[in-house]
């Protein structure tokens, strides 16, 4: 008997783990008057005349526009970014226990999720079914996430959160780009054994070497490759160079990377000293969209 009082103890914990928050979720604001439809043209990251077509290039960091009722990596953030022309989306990768794809920030889901757990602690059958505080959303698949990005037309940036994943994994997301034929259409951060599995199907950052030899005049052949990072560090008199030789520029505008207090001014200087810079597209959280001719959104409190 105390076995079987043992498991139902167990199951209970499991299933208020699981689902408890959904409850919570029902209650939250969620958009309900967005118009969503795709961008016009899926993106072509390996043809550099048709992403300056486009400048600048704007890729919503954290899965998208987030705000009330559409947390980070979420379908919602995804659909509004599209609402909003955004060109690309950057998703969070890790690894579940069964070796899955999942698109996810934090290392922790108690935050977003009220889960005191790792994406890894759970099967992709189990984490999907955990919801999201903010919202009446649950986390979703690295599947489902390209499905709907690829049905609006939106670019990727994978920033994979796995820097020793596992074989099985990287698999996964090889699969699922072809899949979505989005093999055009990719970029990647996220460490040297991510950009090692995924180098010549999406587009690698730009190593410092590389940039270095730049510097010294070098002639090299860059196609594939990306030259990403904060703008603050950027001797600007390089963009050029790095552009005439084969690689995109896009430079991150983070909330996290400015003063708290004044985080908005800080950015707007950088946005705009770029774009005079010839810079091809951005990185950005939300909240700056603005800058580039989209709705201003509110910052959450």
């Amino acid at each position: 008997m105390l076995g079987i009082a043992k498991k139902f103890i167990a199951s209970c914990f499991t299933f208020f783990l699981l689902f408890g928050n959904a409850f919570h979720t029902m209650a939250q604001e969620y958009p309900s008057s967005v118009k969503i439809s795709p961008i016009p043209e899926l993106i072509d990251v390996w043809d550099a005349d048709k992403v300056r077509a486009r400048k600048p290039l704007l890729i919503a960091h954290r899965g998208g526009v987030v705000g009330p009722g559409a947390p980070e990596c979420s379908q919602m953030a995804v659909k509004l970014a599209a609402s909003n022309r955004y060109d690309m989306i950057e998703l969070d990768v890790r690894e579940t226990s069964d070796h899955q794809p999942v698109v996810f920030h934090d290392a922790n889901m108690m935050d977003a999720c009220g889960v005191d757990g790792e994406i890894s602690d759970f099967t992709l059958e189990a984490v999907t079914q955990i919801g999201f505080l903010n919202g009446d959303e649950t986390v979703n698949s690295l599947d489902t996430m390209l499905a709907l990005c690829r049905s609006l037309n939106l670019g990727i940036m994978f920033d994979i959160k796995e820097r020793e994943g596992s074989d099985q994994f990287f698999k996964h997301i090889l699969d699922l780009i072809d899949k979505y034929n989005l093999d055009r259409a990719c970029i990647t951060i996220g460490g040297s054994r991510a950009e090692e599995y995924l180098k010549e199907k999406v587009l690698i950052t730009l190593p410092g070497e590389m940039l270095d030899k730049v510097k010294q005049g070098e002639s090299l052949d860059l196609h594939g490759y990306f030259w990403f990072g904060v703008p603050r560090t950027w001797p600007i008199d390089l963009i050029k160079p790095v552009q005439e030789s084969g690689a995109l520029v896009i430079p991150a505008l983070n909330t996290f990377r400015y003063s708290p207090n004044d985080h908005r001014t800080e950015a707007e200087f950088d946005a705009k000293r770029l774009i005079e810079a010839g810079v091809d597209g951005f990185q950005i959280d939300c909240v700056y969209q603005d800058y580039f001719g989209r709705a201003k959104i509110q910052e959450s409190k």
